[in-house]
């Protein structure tokens, strides 16, 4: 019994001692955890990957760190780090900040990071881990980065991880997302998460790409290395500021990049908006039909920039026609650095346009609404009212008391105002409008072939009633790869219809009076309103309510189809052939018919010349090939990098405008039925082929990711012109990453100058103004002297005309702190447009009054300036305040004109009316020219006027003519903030623009040259001379207008806040909503986007004569389906 309890006790002391041994290790274990967490660390990093540096302090604090089952926000961030003997544990939680993870220390030399256990799991949440090699020598690849995709390579926030020393990596992302696995060297492979993944591994082929780039449609450039001037925009950026028009909201990203507002077209949904990058390279533009717009007639918007979509040059209507939803990315090249790859038609910038590719993984169907509801803007109209009116025409002795006609006249329309006659003729013609657009796309496939279909349509119908574009489109889109080989095809179709307004213009409305009853006793529209001869005159006023139902035909269609064909191979490691295929063809045709009982032919008596018809029909095709040939060398820390490119392609385009009258009944509503074929020229038509072909060459050198330079040379020869040579463009570019330096790490997030000069061109003329060009235009009838058809010589042409050619200088500097928190751009420009293509007077004797050469000359120089701040973010609660503020500043000088342009200004110069624009060598294209104005003379009611020499005078003359501002703002810009909080966002965005001026034409056409007989603005009724000694702005009344000439008197400081967008979104997932869950539905998306909200400005001006502005309100609906 002693001994059992002997072994017992013994037993007993071995097993206490084991525990005092376990708790004794633990305690020292934790003891010298947290004695090594506690290290000093001194590190001092600038602009490198937060995944970068987290292994950088690990390894200053001799220490390894595993990523376990967790996503960092911002993994790929550019973060700088200054750090002097600071504990290891608060540098990591520093740099981690307030994420949902747990840093953990194990041993003497093991930081983990795993998730936090309080964070919220999602049901459809998939664990993955494996372990990542080089395919060739299959060894495991340490600090590759896997980031958290949608499948297409874009991240939202960039959550990932990194790989260990052995190439390992665990990571929880949702379902359907796909993992994004990227190593210097190697190229990048993407995989879709459908389910919970282990031991998986993934192998990455060694190539020289570059990762982070910048797409110039040509080529890819790194980032880092380029020297260009640019500016990259997410598609879903920009429908958060506009959803329906992705390129108005580019001017929210790049200060630059202006949409012209036009006051006369205001909110037409037919209309074609002018576009404009740091200023006008060209002098003038012209009028632009649909024709022009779809065969891309770069003569009619000289200062239009260059549209490319997915690497092929494209006329504009094809960007205006693409679906929202389509668009990944837009850049804008701005300086010879980024645009001298496109030499001949680069003066004005290009628009880069990359629209989504097919994501890899599963098959997944998504649908996207959108739902617009628009409501004329008609603040801007202050119209008088029935009893104001009558009262004014009183007051301007319109009636005389003593005339018996007069006076019935005007007791015929006091007994309507007195009957409650009030008819509000603004909203006659107008409606709110609901506009919609819907599209559908089913993508999927394998890591070898993956697909996309897309289709969609858009019905936009205006605020004038009958008004209407539609568009409808389909795209398929098909990668296959297979090692080496990589084939990419794509075909789209794409419709649009268009329908004006039957209600004529808007302006008609504005002038009719509001004791008017457009209807008879029967309730039908009466033709005539009025013949108003109490002015002294005979004022036939009629109904153009009455013209919507005689039956107007006013449409326009176009259809193009475009399929395009790109082949890669890699011959090398660092060795890459390309060849892009294209080929479009279009046509377009409008139709506009006015019967004979049109009131535009009230006035005619004869029946065979009432009803008229106009008819145009183009077609157009386009075929173009580019091979390329792409270099990558590492050497050390020197990165080469060659670019050459083969370009040919041929347009061809035909068109005819047809005209005629005589067509006395309404069912005659054909042209074959029309009595007569115009002979004037209106009836014109054009058959056109050119060709060209271009060489292009890129020289990059990057040293350490330090010091870049970069040169371009292309040349270009067209049969455009006589000269069929080679015209060289070139540019030369420098780069400075500053942040890189080791004696500025830390301090600055980010650092980087930049410099560029080059040679870049302009094709705004017709080709018959270089080359011989007949034309049947006038030519319908015979010639007077015998009777036969024949053809005419179009222009007298120049064989010596060449590219008109832009010589940019650019520099620019980049600086980030704060953590990459606060980033500010600024460029400076000075764009000098030689051998400018101008109009030259000739003699009378060669039967022509000019012709165009390269003989003018015009600057414009300025700087843009962009800030983005995060103001305030919380990763752990995915919140995040941004605000962007933008600024541009743009002049430009005239430096040489021709004879032919100074003589336009001498006739430009004698007109009394609105302003014209004045062409001044040392002047601004902008600068306004009026005669300076001292007011209205209380006495005689007469205005008084300054003369050149400082005198006064009652007698307008144009010679008094001066500079007195300019149109263009001195600066101008936007500012726009956003909040994101987990699904929820909201975002707001304000134009502004100071220092301009306007002539206020609304003061003159509708307060002092306006017949009484017509409607006035209620201030034409206030301030108005009566009687010697009265001092008021304006002129005392004249029954058919005073005529007042253009004057100061006028002149209003254009300046403007503008609350142009508001946006709210929410983000509903299938793990949080059940009856998402229900219907198969991963991501329902809604947001509301209203446009246009609120504007300040001192002008009270009239805004869309033809056609009202309209306020736009915008529901979006998103459907991603399991």
């Amino acid at each position: 019994m002693g001994k059992t309890i002997s072994v017992s006790g013994f037993f007993c002391k071995i097993f206490i001692l084991a525990i005092m041994l376990v708790c004794g290790s633990a305690a020292m274990k934790a003891q010298t955890a947290n004695e090594w967490k506690e290290k000093p660390v001194t590190l001092r990093v600038s602009n490198q990957p937060l995944g970068k540096v987290l292994e950088m302090v690990a390894e200053a604090a001799g220490a390894k760190i595993i990523l376990q089952d967790v996503s960092l926000w911002n993994i790929d961030k550019p973060t700088n780090l200054a750090v002097k003997n600071k504990p290891l544990d608060k540098v990591l939680g520093e740099l981690v900040g307030d994420q949902s993870v747990v840093i953990r220390y194990e041993g003497e030399n093991q930081i983990i990071l795993e998730p936090d256990k309080f964070s919220e799991k999602k049901q459809s949440e998939c664990y993955v881990s494996g372990q990542i090699f080089d395919k060739e020598t299959q060894e495991p690849l340490a600090g590759a980065t896997v980031l958290i995709t949608d499948g297409k390579g874009k991240s939202e926030g960039a959550r990932g991880c990194f790989t260990d020393l052995d190439g390992k990596f665990s990571i929880r992302l949702n379902m359907k997302e796909s993992i994004n696995i990227s190593f210097i060297g190697y190229e990048t492979v993407s995989k879709q998460i459908t389910k919970n993944e282990s031991n998986l591994v993934i192998e990455l082929k060694p190539s020289i790409e570059l990762d982070d780039v910048v797409v110039t449609g040509i080529s890819r450039r790194s980032k880092n290395s380029f020297t260009g001037n640019y500016v990259e925009v997410k598609g879903s950026d920009l429908r958060k500021m506009n959803p329906t028009n992705i390129l108005k909201g580019l001017q929210f990203f790049d200060p630059s990049f202006k949409i012209i507002e036009n006051n006369r077209t205001g909110s037409d949904p037919n209309a074609e908006p002018d576009f404009q990058i740091r200023g006008d390279q060209s002098l003038g533009s012209k009028s632009m039909n649909s024709m022009d717009l779809m065969l891309d007639n770069v003569s009619s918007r000289p200062n239009t920039p260059l549209f490319v979509l997915d690497g092929f040059i494209v006329p504009m209507s094809r960007i205006l026609d693409l679906d929202p939803e389509r668009v990944e990315s837009i850049t804008i090249l701005k300086d010879a650095a980024a645009t001298s790859v496109y030499g001949s038609r680069a003066a004005n910038g290009v628009v880069v346009v990359e629209t989504k590719v097919a994501p890899d993984g599963a098959l997944s169907v998504s649908y996207n609404a959108t739902a617009t509801v628009q409501a004329p803007d008609l603040t801007d109209y202050n119209m008088m009212d029935a009893a104001t009116k009558l009262e004014t025409e009183w007051r301007a002795g319109l009636y005389n008391p003593n005339n018996a006609n007069h006076m019935n006249l005007y007791n015929k329309y006091m007994r309507n105002v007195l009957g409650g006659v009030d008819t509000y003729w603004l909203s006659k013609p107008l409606r709110t409008a609901i506009q919609h657009r819907h599209s559908v796309s089913v993508a999927g496939g394998t890591d070898v072939f993956r697909y996309s279909l897309d289709v969609n349509a858009a019905m936009q119908p205006g605020v004038m009633k009958e008004s209407e574009n539609s568009t409808k489109g389909v795209n398929f889109n098909m990668t296959y790869l297979k090692e080496k080989f990589t084939l990419r095809a794509n075909v789209s179709l794409s419709e649009s219809d268009s329908r004006n307004s039957p209600y004529g213009s808007f302006s008609q409305y504005t002038r009719l009076n509001p004791y008017y009853i457009p209807e008879d006793a029967n309730g039908n529209q009466l033709k005539v309103l009025d013949n108003n001869t109490v002015s002294g005159q005979s004022t036939i006023i009629t109904n153009p309510l009455y013209d919507a139902t005689v039956g107007i035909k006013d449409i326009t269609n176009s259809l193009n189809v475009t399929t395009t064909l790109g082949l890669e191979y890699m011959l090398l490691k660092n060795l890459r052939i390309t060849e892009q295929l294209s080929y479009s063809r279009g046509m377009a045709g409008t139709d506009r018919f006015l019967p004979a009982d049109h009131t535009s032919f009230e006035l005619e008596d004869d029946l065979t010349r009432k009803g008229s018809y106009f008819k145009s029909t183009g077609n157009m095709s386009s075929w173009s090939s580019n091979l390329g040939i792409n270099y990558n060398l590492v050497v050390k820390k020197h990165l080469f990098s060659l670019f050459a490119n083969w370009t040919i392609s041929e347009d061809r385009n035909d068109y005819v405008n047809l005209s005629a009258t005589g067509y006395p009944d309404p069912h005659m509503d054909d042209f074959i039925f029309g009595n007569k074929m115009e002979t004037n020229m209106s009836n014109i038509g054009n058959e056109n082929v050119s060709r060209s072909v271009g060489l292009i060459g890129q020289f990059s050198y990057s040293y350490d990711n330090r010091y870049s330079i970069d040169f371009n040379l292309s040349g270009e020869a067209s049969s455009r012109y006589a000269n069929h040579d080679l015209v060289p463009f070139w540019s030369v570019g420098g780069r400075w990453n500053a942040h890189n330096e080791k004696w500025l790490q830390g301090y600055l997030s980010n650092l980087v100058f930049r410099a560029s000069y080059g040679v870049t061109g302009e094709q705004n003329f017709s080709p018959s103004d270089a080359i011989e060009y007949y034309t049947f235009s006038n030519t319908m009838r015979p010639y007077d002297s015998f009777p036969v058809l024949g053809a005419l010589l179009s222009a007298l042409n120049n064989t010596e005309l060449g590219w008109a050619k832009t010589h940019n200088t650019s520099l620019s500097v980049d600086f980030g702190f704060w953590k990459n928190r606060v980033n500010v751009t600024f460029n400076y420009y000075n764009n000098i447009t030689k051998e400018l293509l101008t109009n030259y007077d000739l003699a009378p004797s060669t039967g022509f009054t000019s012709m165009v050469m390269n003989a003018g000359e015009l600057q414009n120089r300025g700087f843009d300036i962009t800030m983005n701040v995060i103001a305030f973010q919380n990763l752990r609660e995915q919140f995040f305040w941004t605000v962007n503020a933008n600024a541009n500043s743009n002049r430009n000088k005239i430096r040489k004109l021709s004879d032919y342009l100074k003589k336009v200004n001498e006739e430009q110069m004698k007109s009394a009316d609105a302003p014209l624009p004045q062409y001044r060598e040392g002047e601004s294209t902008t600068t306004l020219y009026v005669v300076r104005s001292l007011g209205v003379d209380p006495v005689t009611g007469k205005e008084v006027y300054l003369k050149r020499d400082g005198t006064k005078t009652f007698v307008w003359d144009a010679n008094d003519k001066v500079p007195v501002g300019d149109t263009s703002p001195k600066i101008s810009g936007t500012v726009s903030t956003s909040v994101n909080w987990k699904d929820f966002s909201c975002s707001l965005g304000f134009t502004y623009k100071y220092g301009g001026v306007v002539y206020n034409q609304t003061l003159v056409d509708k307060i002092e040259n306006q017949n009484v007989a017509y409607n006035l603005d209620k201030r034409a009724g206030q301030g108005r001379w009566e009687k010697p000694g009265d001092v008021r702005c304006y002129v005392g009344f004249s029954p058919t207008g005073a005529n007042t000439p253009a004057s100061t008197r006028f002149i209003m400081d254009d300046d403007e806040i503008r609350l142009a967008t508001v946006n709210f979104g929410y983000r509903f997932t299938g793990d949080k909503f059940k009856f998402l869950r229900n219907s198969n539905i991963d991501v329902l998306a809604l947001n509301f986007t209203t446009n246009d909200i609120a504007r300040i400005s001192p002008i009270k001006m009239e805004r869309g004569l033809d056609y009202p502005f309209a306020r736009s309100y915008t529901v979006s609906l998103s459907i991603m389906f399991r």
